[in-house]
C-alpha cells in the first residue's frame, strides 16, 4: 500500500491532536534544544493526563538520540518524590523515540516562592526538597548538570507546597553510561546555563562530579534569598562569552546580605515577598545564610559541600538553631550558639589533647532551676592516659548516635497519644524512616494544635534517646566510667526536653558509679550529685533535693574550697532549692555568699556573676523587700543586656523580674512596657508555647487584671491556661497557678460561681504538686475561702480557712505577713455573719492593723478593712445593745471621715 506523503509529513508534526502511541497530544507545554513536551491525554489501562517529551522533527542525529535516551533512562532509575517519574517509553513509527513522565503543574520555584510569599524559613524548608532530590539523583550516579528554576517546577499537594525536579536532559552518568550509545562531549564544549554553572562545567572541563551540582544548588539558593543570581542578567549579558567564563571561575559574587543592601530600589519589594521588614532582610541573611550559600559556590570545589545532602543538613541545623557547618571555625561562635540553644547545656564531650570537655551549663530563670556553667574541664586534666581513652570513647558515642539531638523550644512532655498519631502520620506521609525532619513536618501538618518542636522532642526521645540509652547498656557494660559519663550525658538532654522522669534513673546511675568508681570526693561525682539535685527540685522532690545538695557543698568546701566554681554552684543552687520551699530566710545567706563569692572570682562583667545579682533580686521580692530588690534587678537587666545579649534568655527573664518587682510596688504603669517586651522576645525567640514564654503571658495577664482592665487581661489568662494543661500537664503547678489566675479574674468580673470553680481546680492540683503546707497552696485556700464569703457561704469559709490558720500565721511572718490580711478577712466576716462577733473582732482588728503597717491609714485597702469593723460593731450592737458596741462603730465611722476642711 502506498500512503500519501501529505499524511506522512502530517504525522511527523506534532501538535493538538495528533496521537503518538496511546497518547493523544493536547498542547505543547515546553521546548528545549533537541525535544519538545506536550500534555498528552493516555485512555488506557488508565485515563490521566501525562508529560510526553519527543526529539523534535529533524534533530534525530545520533549524537542527540543518544543524549535523548541518556535522560530516559536517567529518569527512568530514579523513584523520589520531588524528580518527576517515568512512565513509559517508545517510538513513533519513523523511528523517533519518546517518553511518557508524569505531569507536573507548577510554577518555576523562584517565581512560586515570589508569588506565594513565602518567608525566608519556607523557602529553605522547599530548597531543602530539592536536595534531597538532587541527592537521590546523585546516589543513583547521575549529575544533572543543568540545575535552574525552570527545572525545578513547585505545586501544590495537600496544601503544602512540593517541588520536583525535571528536565536531566543533559545528565551525567559519574560511573557505568546510562546508554550503550556513545555521547561524545567535545573538549571545551560548554553544556548547562551559565547563571547556574559551576567554575568546573564554564571551563568545560570533562571532570565534572556531584559538586557541580552542589554549586548550582547554591547559586539557586542565593536567589531564592537575595532575588537574583550571584552574576546576574544585566552583568553576564554586558560580557564577552570567555569574560563571562572568567567571572565564574575566578570572581567572587557578593554575599547575598550584601546584594541585598545594593538593591535599594527593590528591596522593599524583595521583603514584601519574604513577609519581612525590608530593614530586617538583610540581617536575617547575615552571618549563617551568607556562610552557607558562600560555601555552596566556593570556586575550589573541595572547599564546597561534599554532597548535597550536607548542604541540606546545615540548612536544617539553621533552620533548628544549631551551630552550621558553614561557620568560620570559631569556638567562640559555637559556644554562642551552643547556649542560645539550650537551656541546661545538655552535652559533654571529650578532652583529648587541646579539645574542649564541655560540662554542663545551666541558668535560673524565675523559678526555673538551674546551675551556672561548670568547669569539667579540670577533672579531665587531672586524669590519667586511661582515663583520657574513657573520654574519647564517650565523644565517638556521643558523634555516632547523639548528633541530629536538638532541643531548641522543647521542653514538655507530649499526650500519650503522641506515638500513635505519629505513626500515622508517618505512613499516610510516606515519610523515610531516617528522616527526623520530614517527620517532624508530617506530624505537625497532621495534628496542628501540637507545636512542631513538641513532637520533635518526641521524636528524639523515641528515635535517638532511647536507642542511645540502650547502646550504652549494651557497649560499655564493663567500662563504667564511660557508661556513667554517657548517662550523665542522655540524663542532661533528658532533663533540658523537659523529660524529667525519663533523666532520673540515668542521672541516679551514674552518681552511684561515680561513687564507686572515683570515690565521694571526687569532682565528677560532686558535679553529677548537683546534677541529680537539680533534677529533683525539677520534680518538685525539694526536701531529696535540699539533702543531696546540702551534702555536695560540705563536701565541696572540704575538696574545692570556698570559692572553687563547684562550690559556687552548690552555694547558688541550694539558695535556689531553699527558695523554691519558701525558706526565705534560710536561703538569703547562701544567695548572698554566692554572689559576693562570684563577683570576687569571675569579675562583675561574666555570667556566672550577672545570675546570681538576679537571683539575689528575686529572693528579696518574694522577702517582700521591693525596694531593695529592684536595683538588684535592674543591675541584672543592664548587664545581661551588655554580657549575653539583647534577645538570650536570662535576658528575656531579667526584663520580665524587673517589670515583676514593679508591679509588686504598684507601679504599673512603669512595669507594663517590661512585660510586654519580655512576652514579644520570647514569643519570637523561643516559641510562642515555650513554657518561659507561657510564664511572661500569663504575667502580663496578671499586670492586666491589677490595673483593672480586666477585658483585655482576659484573653492573656485563658491562654497561658488552655497551654499549660495541654503542654506541662494537668499536675503541673504553672497549671494551677493559671487556674488560680482565671479564677481571680473571674471574681473581679462578679462571677463568683465559675471563680470558686477555677479556685477549687487550683487547690486540687496544689495539694498534690506541693502538699498542703507549701505557701502556694496556703495562698490558693485563701482564694478559695475569699470567694465563698463573698458569696454568702460563712459557714462553708470558716471550715475552709480555719484549718490552716495557725500553719499560715507561721509560714507568712515578718515582710509576708500581707498575706494573711485576706485569710483573717474573710474569716472575719464570715464570723461576723454566723453571729460569732468576738473571734470576728480579733481578725478584723488584726487585719487592719497590718494593713497600716503595709499601706497607711488612707490606703483604699485599709479604709475597706476599716468599713468591715464598722459594720461589725454595727452588727453586735444589735445582737446585744448593752456593751456598748454602738460607740465602738461609730468610733470607727469617724476615721473613715474625711478631714475637716476637706470635703
Amino acid at each position: 500500500m502506498v500512503r500519501d506523503e501529505s499524511d506522512a509529513t502530517a504525522a511527523l508534526v506534532e501538535g493538538p491532536g495528533t496521537r503518538i502511541g496511546p497518547y493523544k497530544l493536547l498542547q505543547q507545554i515546553g521546548e528545549g534544544g533537541f525535544g519538545a513536551v506536550f500534555m498528552a491525554q493516555q485512555e488506557k489501562p488508565v485515563e490521566r493526563k501525562v508529560a510526553l517529551k519527543i526529539i523534535k522533527l529533524g534533530m534525530d542525529t545520533r549524537q542527540v538520540v543518544a543524549r535523548f535516551e541518556q535522560e530516559r533512562q536517567a529518569l527512568a532509575l530514579m523513584e523520589h518524590p520531588n524528580i518527576a517519574r517515568v512512565l513509559d517509553a517508545g517510538a513513533t513509527d519513523t523511528g523517533r523515540p519518546y517518553f511518557v513522565m508524569e505531569l507536573v503543574k507548577g510554577d518555576p520555584i523562584v517565581a512560586y516562592s515570589d508569588k506565594s510569599n513565602l518567608t525566608i524559613d519556607e523557602r529553605l524548608a522547599l530548597f531543602a526538597q530539592v536536595c534531597a532530590a538532587v541527592q537521590h539523583a546523585h546516589s543513583k550516579g547521575i549529575i544533572h548538570r543543568d540545575l535552574k528554576p525552570s527545572n525545578i517546577l513547585v505545586g501544590t499537594q495537600d496544601g503544602k507546597p512540593q517541588a520536583k525536579v525535571i528536565d536531566f536532559g543533559i545528565a551525567k552518568a559519574t560511573s557505568a553510561k546510562l546508554t550503550d550509545k556513545t555521547l561524545f562531549t567535545e573538549h571545551q564544549q560548554v553544556i548547562g546555563t551559565l547563571q547556574y554553572m559551576s567554575p568546573e562545567q564554564a571551563e568545560g572541563s570533562l571532570d565534572i562530579d556531584t559538586r557541580t551540582d552542589v554549586y548550582s544548588l547554591g547559586v539557586l539558593l542565593y536567589e531564592l534569598l537575595a532575588g537574583s543570581t550571584p552574576f546576574d542578567n544585566k552583568t553576564l549579558s554586558h560580557a564577552m562569552y570567555g569574560e563571562v567564563q572568567r567571572m565564574i571561575r575566578e570572581v567572587d559574587p557578593p554575599k547575598p546580605s550584601t546584594r541585598l543592601i545594593a538593591s535599594r530600589d527593590t528591596l522593599a519589594n524583595l521583603a514584601a515577598r519574604r513577609r519581612v521588614e525590608p530593614k530586617r532582610l538583610g540581617t536575617l541573611l547575615r552571618g549563617e545564610l551568607d556562610w552557607i550559600v558562600m560555601k555552596a559556590l566556593e570556586k575550589d570545589r573541595a572547599r564546597r559541600y561534599d554532597t548535597a545532602s550536607g548542604l541540606a543538613m546545615d540548612i536544617q541545623r539553621y533552620l533548628g538553631g544549631e551551630a552550621v557547618v558553614a561557620a568560620p571555625p570559631s569556638s567562640t561562635y559555637r559556644l554562642r550558639k551552643f547556649i542560645r540553644r539550650h537551656r541546661v547545656a545538655a552535652t559533654a564531650g571529650a578532652m583529648v589533647a587541646a579539645a574542649l570537655l564541655i560540662g554542663v551549663v545551666a541558668f535560673a530563670w524565675q523559678a526555673k532551676i538551674a546551675s551556672a556553667q561548670r568547669d569539667r574541664a579540670v577533672a579531665a586534666e587531672a586524669e590519667s592516659t586511661q582515663r583520657a581513652d574513657q573520654l574519647q570513647k564517650v565523644a565517638d558515642f556521643q558523634a555516632q548516635m547523639l548528633a541530629q539531638v536538638d532541643t531548641t523550644e522543647a521542653g514538655r512532655l507530649l499526650s500519650r497519644d503522641v506515638q500513635a498519631r505519629f505513626a500515622a502520620a508517618q505512613a499516610k506521609a510516606g515519610v523515610a524512616a531516617g528522616d527526623l525532619a520530614a517527620q517532624v513536618a508530617a506530624f505537625a501538618s497532621e495534628w496542628k494544635q501540637v507545636n512542631a518542636t513538641d513532637v520533635a522532642c518526641e521524636l528524639i526521645d523515641q528515635t535517638i534517646l532511647k536507642p542511645a540509652v540502650v547502646a550504652v547498656e549494651q557497649q560499655f557494660r564493663d567500662q563504667p566510667l564511660v557508661d556513667a559519663q554517657l548517662r550523665q550525658v542522655l540524663a542532661d538532654l533528658y532533663h533540658d526536653l523537659g523529660l524529667f522522669d525519663a533523666a532520673l534513673p540515668l542521672q541516679e546511675r551514674a552518681v552511684a558509679t561515680y561513687r564507686r568508681e572515683l570515690g565521694e570526693e571526687h569532682v565528677s561525682t560532686l558535679g553529677s550529685l548537683n546534677n541529680l539535685g537539680l533534677l529533683l527540685q525539677e520534680l518538685d522532690k525539694l526536701a531529696e533535693a535540699e539533702g543531696h545538695l546540702r551534702d555536695g557543698l560540705t563536701k565541696c568546701r572540704r575538696v574545692l574550697g570556698d570559692e572553687h566554681r563547684e562550690t559556687l554552684n552548690f552555694i547558688g543552687n541550694l539558695g535556689l532549692v531553699l527558695r523554691a520551699q519558701g525558706k526565705f530566710s534560710d536561703a538569703e545567706p547562701y544567695y548572698r555568699e554566692a554572689l559576693a563569692k562570684s563577683r570576687r572570682v569571675f569579675g562583675e562583667e561574666h555570667p556566672d556573676t550577672v545570675i546570681p545579682i538576679g537571683n539575689l533580686g528575686m529572693l528579696l521580692l518574694g522577702e517582700r523587700k521591693l525596694s531593695e530588690a529592684e536595683p538588684y534587678f535592674r543591675e541584672a537587666l543592664d548587664k545581661s543586656r551588655r554580657v549575653m545579649g539583647e534577645e538570650h534568655r536570662y535576658t528575656l527573664a531579667s526584663i520580665g523580674n524587673l517589670g515583676g518587682v514593679l508591679r509588686e510596688q504598684g507601679k504599673l504603669d512603669e512595669a507594663e512596657p517590661y512585660f510586654r517586651e519580655a512576652l514579644d522576645k520570647s514569643t519570637r525567640v523561643l516559641g510562642a508555647e515555650h513554657p518561659e514564654t507561657l510564664a511572661k503571658l500569663s504575667n502580663l495577664g496578671a499586670l492586666l487584671h491589677a490595673q483593672g482592665k480586666l477585658s483585655e487581661a482576659e484573653p492573656f489568662l485563658r491562654e497561658a491556661l488552655e497551654k499549660r494543661r495541654r503542654l506541662q500537664g494537668e499536675d503541673d503547678r504553672e497549671t494551677a497557678s493559671s487556674f488560680a489566675w482565671v479564677g481571680s479574674l473571674l471574681r473581679a468580673q462578679g462571677k463568683l460561681a465559675e471563680a470558686e470553680s477555677y479556685y477549687r481546680d487550683s487547690l486540687a492540683r496544689y495539694r498534690r504538686v506541693l502538699g498542703d503546707a507549701h505557701p502556694e497552696t496556703l495562698g490558693s485556700f485563701i482564694n478559695l475561702g475569699v470567694v465563698l464569703q463573698s458569696r454568702g457561704e460563712h459557714r462553708e469559709t470558716v471550715t475552709t480557712l480555719a484549718p490552716i490558720e495557725s500553719i499560715a500565721r507561721s509560714t507568712f511572718i515578718g515582710r509576708n505577713a500581707h498575706r494573711l490580711v485576706p485569710l483573717l478577712l474573710s474569716l472575719g466576716k464570715a464570723r461576723a455573719a454566723l453571729g460569732d462577733y468576738a473571734a470576728a473582732e480579733g481578725h478584723l482588728l488584726e487585719a487592719n492593723g497590718l494593713l497600716v503597717h503595709a499601706h497607711g491609714e488612707a490606703h483604699r485597702d485599709t479604709r475597706d478593712a476599716a468599713q468591715t469593723l464598722v459594720d461589725l460593731y454595727a452588727a453586735w450592737h444589735t445582737a446585744d445593745p448593752s456593751q456598748g458596741h454602738d460607740a465602738k462603730s461609730a468610733e470607727w465611722k469617724a476615721k473613715l471621715a474625711p478631714p475637716k476642711g476637706k470635703g
